[in-house]
């Protein structure tokens, strides 16, 4: 069914009408002409990466007020591409993290997002590192429940050579007699960027030894195009230089693809070639998405382009009806718990940077909820800024939505400085802290960046004393690398969720509610 286009932007109709002439073009033999007189086959590749459960709109810092993406823009959106490339099959492809982050998705376990997904026709999907957030069993009932291959090609069985039976390593998918090759796999990460103890029985291997002992075998299927779909990230400076672990991971690669869709770097688009396969990485949560092209001519050559990343801004489109009534009813279906008020923010609260005011008050919300003097949350864990005004339980659960339990850990003190050690980053601290102000030195030699630790008690950590810490149980069995965590000599179970202890401290602090603004972490030398 086709849809209609609407806009009051003489500019914006500009740029899709460029958009849609130029996929529209290179689907006829007319004006590929580039490798060859005639074109044996062609495609049109739709990419999308990181959806996080997004059915609904966001109102983007960048947008200026205007509403972007929602599963029901996007599918307007998709079938304009569709409608304008009739001669050209048009392919559409997810780089994973399907389905957590909002309440929408996560209270139905990702059963509405896969829905959406359906409707919007996805040919193929990468696996992410959260589709493993709610356990296999769950994650076996949503790739029961798709219409479309989910793949991890370097995800085995421990200690085995063999997949686990509920994933596919690659898949044929075919449209008009066009057939596509994929190949997908998942950030190597995933042990540590996933709940470990989720995935412990499972080992995530080289993504470039995957590709090449898949694209051969896709190869011998007399396929036309081989696309790597890799939910790894990548980003290119302003020199043009690329670097990340899908450019890494795809360098590595001897066997040969036509295109690459790669994921899990949110907010990073990822527009570069490598030899003559493009590379596309969109934005996350249906803002944006990457169209693509690729021909092969009789002589079997093949030539690709990615054309544009279109944002998909709502006040543009015509909302797709179907996909509309089903974010209505799963909008209704979660309202009493997702619209309930929970208090009022003085002013927006955004992620910026390795320390800011958000990461302070839920570091502080998480202590008071558990009674140590001390506590930690690490950034990773921290998915969304907050607007300012009035907030509900669905803008904090989008805070905080993988439902992480707060721990009380009783830790020697040189284990206590070694995880502030592991939780400085490449680009600051990666965690924030509460009870404590840590002087460090990003400088100086690895292992050795923790210059002292204030007490907001009086006095320093010592090596050798014991101190009670919060931490949630991501972190405190092992997540995201905080090794030392594992070493506490007493551990205790609070059973208070993260988001819980926000929610309570939240109501119970003055309104409006102004953040922290005291600097936590103090970069100083020697």
């Amino acid at each position: 069914m086709r849809r209609r286009i609407r806009s009051s932007n003489p500019r914006t109709r500009n740029r899709w009408r460029s958009i849609a002439l130029a996929v529209a073009c290179f689907a006829s033999v007319a004006c590929a002409a580039t490798l060859n007189q005639q074109v044996a086959a062609c495609a049109v590749i739709l990419g999308t990466n990181d959806t996080h459960g997004q059915l609904l709109p966001r109102v983007p810092r960048w947008a200026r007020g205007r509403e972007v993406g929602g599963v029901a823009a996007l599918g307007t959106y998709f079938e304009r591409v569709r409608s304008e490339s009739p001669d050209c099959p048009v392919f559409l492809f997810s780089a994973g993290d399907m389905m957590q982050g909002t309440t929408m998705s996560n209270l139905v376990e990702g059963e509405s997002i896969i829905e959406a997904f359906n409707l919007l026709g996805y040919d193929a999907a990468a696996i992410g590192n959260h589709e493993f957030d709610w356990g296999v069993e769950v994650l076996k009932e949503r790739l029961e429940q798709a219409d479309f291959p989910v793949l991890g090609a370097n995800v085995y069985v421990k200690g085995t050579d063999r997949h686990p039976d509920w994933l596919l390593p690659f898949a044929v998918v075919e449209r008009a007699g066009v057939r596509i090759g994929v190949v997908g796999a998942v950030t190597r990460s995933t042990p540590t960027t996933s709940m470990p103890a989720r995935v412990e029985e499972f080992e995530f291997r080289s993504i470039a030894q995957a590709l090449d002992r898949y694209i051969p075998e896709l190869r011998r299927l007399d396929v036309d195009f081989v696309i790597a779909l890799l939910h790894a990230g990548g980003r290119c400076d302003e020199d043009g230089s690329c670097s990340g672990e899908a450019m890494a991971e795809l360098r590595r690669t001897t066997a040969a693809f036509d295109y690459a869709i790669t994921g899990h770097a949110h907010s990073t688009p990822l527009r570069t070639r490598l030899g003559r396969a493009p590379i596309a990485q969109g934005l996350a949560y249906t803002l944006a998405f990457g169209v693509g092209r690729l021909e092969r001519g009789p002589n079997g050559s093949v030539a690709g382009e990615l054309v544009e990343f279109p944002v998909t801004y709502v006040d543009q489109v015509e909302p797709d009806s179907a996909l509309a009534e089903l974010v209505g009813r799963y909008r209704e279906a979660v309202a009493e718990v997702a619209e309930r008020r929970i208090a009022t923010l003085a002013r927006p609260l955004v992620r910026s940077g390795g320390e800011y005011g958000l990461g302070r008050l839920i570091a502080d919300a998480h202590r008071a909820a558990t009674g140590t003097p001390l506590a930690m949350t690490n950034n990773g864990g921290i998915r969304h800024g907050l607007p300012a005004g009035s907030l509900t339980y669905g803008d904090l659960f989008e805070v905080q939505p993988f439902q992480n339990t707060l721990l009380r850990l009783r830790l020697r003190g040189e284990d206590l400085l070694a995880t502030l050690e592991q939780g400085v980053g490449q680009n600051g601290p990666r965690i924030h802290v509460s009870g404590m102000v840590v002087r460090y030195d990003p400088d100086a030699r690895r292992g050795s960046r923790i210059m002292a630790v204030e007490l907001d008690g009086g006095g320093e950590v010592h090596r050798d004393s014991l101190y009670w810490l919060t931490a949630n149980n991501f972190v405190a069995t092992g997540g995201g690398g905080f090794y030392a965590l594992l070493e506490a000599v007493e551990v205790e179970e609070t059973g208070i969720v993260d988001l819980d202890a926000l929610i309570a401290y939240l109501k119970k602090v003055p309104q409006p509610v102004e953040a922290p603004e005291d600097r936590r972490w103090r970069r100083t030398t020697r």
